[in-house]
């Protein structure tokens, strides 16, 4: 069995086409089933209900303005311009349809696994080993959040610009004359402020190449440091404007950061490391068992590293340094190096700058690479257990994960079956029940969608789009009292809210209640630019 494999993959790494071709088809495979999914989640604000997609013409704006406001939203901070304009160039060409929305992603992300099986031959790994550790990557379901999630694109997207940004980096070093090393330095110039745009983390290549500069001196393929520090220094340059551009022109919120809540966690930079440290070990539990897999990650902040789990990572972190160091100062640096990725990679989700998340499984997407050459130096160091024994667990292994994609993607692939499974790990979400109530309700299942209606507003009381909702239920399955009860709940949290104004007027209508004429006079003052108050509503149900 272990020759069979071990001839199959020697064939397929001889050429790099073979390779392409095999993980194009291993993908596909694995991921194909979610080309046939739906719009699911977050979709609707970034595509489905996106207006800045609709037109080409609306370029600049998406290049202005944050990612949401295309959906009416103000408030959030989230810059993905070259997302968005995919996405338009993808409307523009084939409209809504979903199939090639998710086409792009899985194309990115079979690039990213060939570029990765480059980057390791390059840095000294044989190609079988690259190929493996390829493979892994390409097939871990704890990335399906990345890849097969729709608005998960900036992922792969940001990962492609980084993993050429380096590629061209380690070309540059080799010997060459000045003007071709220019030329190299200025195409990754580009590469790199593209990336930019399309999500922070390309910052990440900023330190990798320092990075990988100690590395390749460090094995001797590094001749001097004039040429890295022309990449590093123009690097941290272009990094810089961009920080200035985003603080002072771009910046949507005029916070610091990806959220504007104000809580324990996004005031005290001290509680976010803290709690960064305390979730470390959540990511390995994600990438050794990916059972559990749901986006719907808890919300919370941790201020002391007394507690078990906390104390668990200290120890992980400190076990992980030693083995780095050791690496780097009486060996060849790879463990340093791939260790060094890993951390530098997580980086900017560590509690640096507030996030709108405490941890979630896309942002695992370039991080575990640096895991993944650690494990392929292994592959090269133990030679003879890779050819006789390795093959046949990694098969297993990856079947298994290549099933468990596909059973993942059946959720990604239907918004009911995808709230269903983040209400398994996240009960008490009030978004969650309100989400899946309306995919229920767009179904016609309004007897289902009323429970999760009435469990969100349990929750959490504060929006009228719930009552509102409720209320739309209500009256399509002939509960026309309890309907008006809610329109009016509705109009208690939001006097101004125009659908609820509308759908009582029409209810009122419908039923011959002369109120009906006060509530259309609402809605059109409403529509004028008037403020409604709670008096005006008061008002029209006593006349």
């Amino acid at each position: 069995m272990s020759g069979f494999l071990n001839s199959k993959i020697e064939s397929v790494v001889s050429r790099n086409s073979r390779v392409l071709i095999f993980f194009s088809l291993a993908v596909l495979i694995f991921y194909g089933n979610i080309l046939f999914g739906n719009f699911v989640f977050d979709d609707n604000i970034f595509i489905e209900n996106n207006v800045q997609i609709r037109s080409l013409v609306n370029f600049s704006e998406i290049y202005q303005s944050s990612t949401t406001l295309g959906s009416g939203l103000s408030g959030d901070n989230f810059y993905r311009p070259n997302q968005q304009f995919i996405y338009t160039l993808l409307y523009s060409l084939f409209g809504l349809t979903p199939f090639f929305f998710h086409l792009v992603p899985l194309a990115l992300h079979v690039l990213n696994g060939f570029l990765l099986f480059i980057l390791f031959t390059w840095l000294g790994v044989s190609r079988r080993s690259s190929f493996l550790g390829a493979l892994i990557f390409l097939l871990h379901p704890a990335l399906t959040q990345a890849v097969s999630y729709i608005s998960g694109l900036s992922e792969p997207l940001v990962t492609t610009s980084i993993l050429s940004v380096l590629l061209i980096f380690i070309r540059a070093m080799e010997k060459m004359p000045t003007k071709k090393f220019l030329l190299w330095l200025l195409s990754a110039c580009a590469i790199f402020s593209l990336g930019l745009l399309s999500k922070e983390s390309q910052f990440t290549a900023f330190p990798l190449t320092i990075l990988l500069s100690i590395f390749l001196y460090k094995n001797k393929n590094l001749d001097n440091w004039v040429r890295p520090a022309s990449f590093i220094f123009t690097f941290g340059v272009l990094s810089a404007l961009y920080i200035y551009l985003r603080l002072n022109f771009l910046n949507f919120t005029g916070n610091l950061g990806l959220t504007d809540a104000t809580n324990l966690y996004t005031q005290s930079l001290s509680v976010r490391l803290t709690t960064f440290v305390h979730v470390l070990p959540e990511y390995f539990k994600m990438l050794l068992f990916p059972a559990r897999l749901y986006y719907e990650k808890p919300y919370f902040a941790v201020s002391t590293l007394l507690s078990p789990q906390s104390l668990v990572s200290l120890a992980m972190i400190i076990l992980g340094a030693y083995w780095s160091l050791l690496s780097l100062i009486r060996r060849n640096g790879k463990a340093f190096f791939g260790l060094g990725w890993f951390i530098l990679a997580l980086a900017p989700f560590s509690g640096i700058i507030p996030t709108n998340a405490i941890y979630l499984e896309h942002w695992l997407y370039l991080p575990i690479i640096g895991l993944i050459f650690c494990l392929v130096i292994l592959f090269d160091k133990y030679r003879e257990f890779s050819k006789k024994i390795l093959p046949g667990i990694l098969l297993v292994v990856l079947v298994v994960f290549g099933f468990r994609i596909m059973v993942r993607n059946l959720q990604w692939a239907d918004p009911i079956k995808f709230y269903e499974n983040e209400l398994r790990f996240a009960p008490e979400s009030a978004r969650l029940h309100n989400n899946l109530a309306m995919e229920l309700s767009d179904r016609r299942d309004c007897p289902s969608a009323i429970k999760h209606y009435r469990e969100a507003i349990v929750l959490s009381d504060s929006y009228p789009q719930t009552h509102h909702n409720l209320a739309r239920c209500l009256e399509a399955t002939g509960e026309l009292n309890e309907a008006f009860l809610e329109y009016l709940r509705a109009l208690e949290i939001e006097p101004s809210f125009p659908y609820s104004l509308a759908a009582l007027y029409n209810l009122l209508s419908k039923v011959g209640d002369l109120r009906a004429e006060y509530f259309l006079e609402l809605y059109e003052r409403r529509q004028n630019g008037e403020v409604i108050d709670i008096r005006d509503i008061q008002e029209a149900l006593v006349k």
